[in-house]
């Protein structure tokens, strides 16, 4: 199997306050929005006869008792380790302190121990690591790449990352103003304000309508105490996940798990967020504004990723909705009609609200119409289901598709943390074809009927 790994010298990529809007979902817009045939990427791929193959363990750090999933791959000399800590993502913030995980996602690789920020990132860049935190709702997570000559450095700068973040004064102030134009720059962004009045609407108080960002006033409060506790509370051991892939055996990599959390906290005080109480009932919030297209994400309730019905509906939404332009919905509106750019639907596996999320986008003049084929769309998929054609050519590409994302070794080590979070086991990445190709008509009709039903929430905006 080979791997692509680049060494990119960039020092730290902090994503935490440009990839905290993630939750805009552009990752499946712009899936939906790709103009080239997805099937031919397929199709023209060297990997897509490629079974994965490769043996997958599960290690122990000797002096912590860390566990984790290696995949040991020495073909290249490089090494990627991605790791989560649970519970720990803007959901769990503080009630008068929301948008800290975004800041201290943010400032974690701004300085450590005797580094100042200009420091740390001189060091990273001369020596070709790189390593990034991201906050979602749910998770705090983490990742490093680096080539073998230079992991024990690597991880040496990462525990010091975790365990002796500078939070220097200069670089609270400044990421604080970055958070705050960020916050103005949503204002301005079309999406991102349907994605926010979107949360609002479906989860009214619960922590899944925050701003990930978090509120000005909370911002302005945060300060360097107030950091110290979120790391020592929410970046535990009790809750971390682990995967490591590359160029790394098992003695090694147990001992480099040691190295990187020794003297992280055990426990922590992390706050509890209850399962979303949600209601379908077809109401659609209409907010008038005057913007380049009228857009609209509308929801129904989806499933957990160890739900029975997980694989019938994943391959259910790739029909409707989750093809790109081969997609029902894409087919109908964009191609037959010509109505929109991009129109998709895909499976959100939030831990308390798991959801089928479905948008598009059309001009004033055009959305009308646009809107009355989605709605008879999905209503005639609701109500006939698919044929025995759409699956085996769904299924065709599904499987085949699934090797690509073997292609990147950071990639690799993103899944196996993954695989531990939703229990998957030791041998998904061999099973998880099977798991597709096991699926037969009935399955896939059974769970249209059950969950594409018309009662969709949804929010849109633009002149109507």
């Amino acid at each position: 199997m080979r791997y692509r790994g680049r060494r990119r010298g960039k020092g730290i990529v902090i994503v935490a306050i440009i990839a905290a809007l993630s939750f805009i979902g552009a990752s499946y817009w712009k899936f939906a929005q790709k103009s080239s045939d997805l099937q031919s990427l397929v199709d023209d791929s060297e990997l897509k006869n490629v079974s994965f193959e490769a043996n997958i363990t599960e290690i122990k750090s000797p002096q912590l008792g860390i566990k984790a999933f290696l995949l040991e791959d020495t073909e290249n000399p490089i090494v990627s380790i991605s790791f989560i800590f649970k519970n720990a993502g803007y959901a769990s913030d503080n009630d008068d302190e929301d948008g800290i995980a975004a800041m201290t996602a943010a400032l974690l690789g701004e300085g450590a121990g005797n580094y100042s920020a200009i420091q740390m990132k001189e060091e990273l860049e001369s020596r070709g690591i790189r390593i990034s935190f991201n906050a979602d709702k749910d998770d705090f997570t983490g990742a490093l790449l680096s080539t073998k000559e230079n992991l024990s450095k690597a991880t040496k700068l990462l525990n010091l990352m975790l365990v002796h973040p500078r939070f220097d004064d200069a670089d609270i102030n400044r990421v604080k103003q970055q958070m705050i134009s960020a916050l103005l720059r949503q204002k301005e962004n079309p999406n991102q304000v349907l994605q926010l009045e979107f949360n609002k609407e479906l989860f009214g108080k619960h922590p899944y309508a925050r701003n990930p960002l978090g509120n000005k006033n909370d911002i302005l409060m945060i300060n360097r105490e107030k950091l110290q506790n979120f790391v020592k509370d929410n970046l535990i051991i009790k809750n971390l996940l682990v995967g490591v892939a590359g160029d790394v055996n098992r003695e090694e990599a147990e001992q480099l798990l040691d190295i990187m959390f020794e003297n992280v906290a055990q426990s922590g005080r992390l706050n509890f967020v209850r399962d979303a109480d949600l209601s379908f009932d077809g109401r659609i919030r209409q907010i008038d504004k005057k913007i380049g297209q009228n857009i609209t994400l509308r929801a129904l309730q989806g499933v957990g990723r160890k739900h029975e019905d997980f694989y019938p509906l994943y391959v259910a939404n790739y029909i409707l909705g989750g093809a790109g332009l081969n997609s029902r919905l894409s087919q109908k509106i964009r191609e037959e009609n010509g109505l929109t750019y991009g129109v998709y639907s895909y499976l959100l596996l939030d831990d308390k609200a798991p959801l089928i999320v479905a948008g598009f986008a059309s001009t004033a003049d055009k959305y009308n119409e646009a809107e009355k084929i989605f709605e008879n769309e999905w209503k005639i998929f609701a109500q006939n289901g698919v044929s025995q054609k759409e699956l085996q050519q769904a299924k065709n590409y599904l499987t085949a598709s699934n090797n690509l994302r073997f292609a990147s070794i950071e990639n690799v080590s993103a899944m196996l943390a993954a695989m531990q979070k939703y229990n998957l086991g030791l041998d998904f990445l061999q099973k998880r074809n099977d798991y597709i190709n096991q699926i037969d008509l009935d399955d896939v009709n059974q769970v249209i009927k059950k969950y594409f039903t018309t009662q969709m929430v949804g929010v849109r905006i633009g002149s109507f």
